[in-house]
């Protein structure tokens, strides 16, 4: 018997079809998980007080979900949040969970690394620390640095207690000389002489430095002529 495959021809595709959206039905009810990389929030944290040390600032997550649904999640439609509204000062670990994890409806928590944070808390503290100048370069021949002067000569710091008592100064960045031949000024934003991730900050934003020995004008004066800011 010949087999003719004209035969019942639309019956045959419709079992096709009726065939594909079954596995696609059941192939977008399968579940698949996907690792994410998560910023991590701190929230409500009392006034006067401040994180201190190192921060824990993002977490790895791993998410399981329908294969449909995995493929519209991005990592900028998720967060991690720890409430410190009830957090006191000093050193504390905290445990994730689930429940600190915004994700799309659907999609559930499977795990959280690191699923503990290391938080330490210490009181908001403020003083005064002088400006240091840092110069880089020399004037051409025949002339030379003679003085300058730095206005104001002092910055308010302000940060965790811990942190604020052992900065002594704070720095101007590097001021170039070279090729400098009459008095000039250049404004500047002091930096705190402290590590890289400190939560210290400087109050003051502007200052002006008048490395020829002239006293500096007021904020939004006209700089006298003669020297290029670096």
């Amino acid at each position: 018997m010949r087999f003719n495959l004209r035969q019942n021809l639309y019956l045959k595709i419709f079992s096709l079809m009726l065939a594909f959206v079954c596995w696609y039905v059941v192939r977008s009810e399968e579940e698949r998980v996907r690792d994410f990389a998560v910023p991590l929030e701190y929230v409500g944290l009392s006034p006067g007080l401040e994180l201190s040390g190192r921060v824990v600032d993002g977490v790895a997550i791993r998410l399981r979900a329908t294969e449909p649904l995995l493929g519209t999640i991005t990592e900028d439609r998720l967060s991690a949040r720890i409430d410190l509204g009830r957090a006191s000062p000093g050193e504390q670990y905290i445990p994730l969970t689930p429940e600190m994890i915004r994700a799309p409806g659907g999609a559930l928590v499977e795990r959280i690394s690191p699923d503990l944070v290391k938080v330490r808390i210490d009181r908001r503290s403020r003083r005064e620390v002088p400006v240091i100048a840092e110069f880089s370069g020399s004037p051409p021949s025949g002339y030379e640095r003679v003085r300058y002067i730095i206005e104001p000569p002092m910055v308010t710091i302000e940060g965790p207690a811990n942190e604020v008592e052992k900065v002594t100064r704070a720095l101007t960045g590097t001021i170039l000389l070279d090729g400098e031949t009459a008095d000039y000024e250049i404004e500047a934003t002091p930096i705190p002489d402290a590590p890289s991730w400190s939560r210290v900050r400087v109050e003051i934003a502007r200052m002006v430095i008048a490395p020829g020995g002239r006293p500096a004008p007021a904020a939004g004066a006209a700089q006298p002529g003669g020297g290029t800011p670096p």
